[in-house]
């Protein structure tokens, strides 16, 4: 006997129309609905067509995340491998929002607008990775098909975006020193100038503390710490610094590596690295899964024919791998 989609639908005590929106258009069903109609799907080994899918909206049934080809900076924290992690949680949040859907999702990088507007033939919607600059955001200008900008944006940015707040995560870096206690923390920073979630991350650190200590530095670099080490200890045997917070974990840690350093410290980015050394360091989470989890989501509606606003997401501070509240007292 051929398992159809009315064959779910009579299984999960639903209409057929229910299983197809379960399957193309998730965001538009109740949870409790969705567990009923995979439940059945799953008793009874049913798989939706995905061609047919396809053929019934007009459309490719292709979903489009989109890099951009960030050659040419002197810095850009997502050429590190060691940041890997962070691009696999975004699309894990993107897996769990796509669910059992009958969408495709194909990966992309572009360079150029001409290759961006190529896309709109070959995918109905687009998630944008990281975009972080005028220049990239300007690319969009004339884009037709839905599309959802995230995640280093300002709130500016114009249409649909999900965006983290560096300012908010810089100030819980400030009230999680303050907390230990601290009144003179160092913070070390780079790029400010061109980067401008560090920029964001070292203002919400000074709204704390304004009279903190700032190093700037070629974060990322071999030399980086290697570079203001000497520095860095004279203002720990001067007394002068009682804290330290990083723009990101990397640069911490191998602060961590190289020094005696032996008062709180917090980083940026809550790296799984974090995790080995143990209360010794806190960090701040952008949370990339939640966030890449709304992008997509938010996509999905659009596709359906809703007007969608742009969101935050807010970074939240993370201590010995779990999470705390997203304001410290």
């Amino acid at each position: 006997m051929r398992i159809t989609r009315d064959s779910v639908a009579t299984l999960a005590d639903v209409s057929s129309a229910t299983v197809s929106r379960v399957y193309n258009n998730p965001d538009s069903v109740s949870e409790d609905l969705k567990k009923r109609v995979h439940e059945a799907a799953r008793v009874l080994g049913y798989a939706p067509n995905t061609l047919a899918a396809q053929l019934r909206r007009k459309g490719t049934g292709t979903l489009a995340f989109v890099e951009f080809n960030k050659t040419g900076r002197p810095y850009y924290w997502g050429r590190f491998p060691s940041f890997d992690w962070f691009f696999g949680r975004a699309v894990r949040g993107v897996q769990k929002a796509l669910g059992q859907s009958s969408w495709q999702l194909r990966f992309y990088k572009v360079g150029r607008k001409e290759e961006l507007k190529a896309l709109q033939t070959q995918c109905d919607g687009i998630l944008a990775y990281d975009v972080d600059t005028r220049e990239e955001l300007s690319m969009f200008e004339g884009i037709t098909i839905p599309y959802v900008l995230s995640h280093h944006l300002g709130e500016t940015a114009g249409g649909c975006s999900v965006r983290t707040d560096n300012l908010h995560g810089g100030m819980l870096q400030g009230r999680y020193l303050q907390q230990k206690g601290c009144t003179k923390p160092l913070y070390i920073t780079g790029y400010g100038e061109s980067v401008q979630p560090h920029a964001k991350r070292l203002e919400g650190f000074l709204s704390v503390f304004p009279d903190a200590v700032v190093i700037n530095t070629t974060i990322g670099s071999p030399t980086c710490i290697s570079s203001i080490l000497d520095q860095v200890e004279a203002l720990l045997a001067r007394e002068d610094i009682d804290g330290v917070a990083a723009v990101n974990d990397l640069t911490l840690f191998d602060l961590l590596m190289q020094s005696t350093l032996a008062v709180p410290a917090v980083g940026y980015d809550a790296s799984p690295f974090s995790t080995l050394l143990g209360s010794k360091v806190a960090s701040v989470d952008i949370q990339s899964f939640q966030l890449y989890e709304e992008a997509t989501h938010k996509l999905l509606s659009m596709l359906s024919g809703r007007i969608e606003p742009g969101t935050t997401v807010l970074p939240c501070l993370v201590i010995e791998g779990e999470q705390q509240e997203q304001f410290l007292p």
